[in-house]
């Protein structure tokens, strides 16, 4: 009898260790998973904060904020060609800028747009006037223009729209070819 009950003592003994194993290993596992998730989560946090310094700077500097640029925490609104067309109808005023390249702005654009294409907005960025009310900008399929928006609003400018699905999309009137202008009088 002492025999059988040393026998089953040592035999819980083993399955207590092995339990004491496997509960470690799960111990572990969670532990990594957690720390991977609070790693994740403080990247997101750093993310949003980001977004909401560039919102706020927007709003700072007296631009308009949209809830697409609060939600994306991006400098620039977010506008479809259809809208764009709309809005241009409302605001005239509008000063837009096509920043494709000179032969697919040739081959149909925006009346009164001005081009200046993108590899070229860093050098003509004085072409651009920092005080429109609304500026937008307009590419092939909306690559380009985030980009240039992106980098014009870390230069100041504001009230930035961005035509997201281009020209491709381009619903309203087109000009063909170079609208050569008189050059201004001195």
């Amino acid at each position: 009898m002492l025999y059988v009950l040393i026998a089953i003592v040592g035999i819980l003994t083993l399955y207590n260790l092995l339990v004491l194993k496997i509960m470690r290993k799960n111990v572990r596992e969670l532990k990594d998973s957690i720390q991977s998730q609070v790693s994740w989560a403080k990247e997101d946090l750093r993310n949003d904060i980001t977004g909401v310094k560039t919102v706020l700077k927007v709003l700072a500097s007296g631009g308009r904020v949209t809830q697409d640029m609060i939600e994306d925490g991006k400098p620039f609104a977010d506008i479809s060609a259809a809208d764009a067309v709309q809005f241009l109808d409302r605001n005239p005023q509008t000063v837009v800028v096509d920043v494709r390249t000179s032969s697919e702005y040739q081959s149909g654009h925006i009346p009164g747009s001005k081009l200046i294409p993108v590899d070229e907005i860093e050098t003509r960025m004085n072409e651009v006037p920092k005080d429109a009310q609304n500026l937008m900008v307009i590419c092939q399929g909306g690559g380009r223009s985030a980009a240039a928006c992106q980098f014009l609003s870390e230069k100041g400018y504001t009230n930035l729209m961005n035509v997201y699905d281009g020209m491709g999309a381009w619903p309203g009137k087109k000009e063909i070819g170079v609208i050569i202008r008189p050059p201004e009088k001195l």
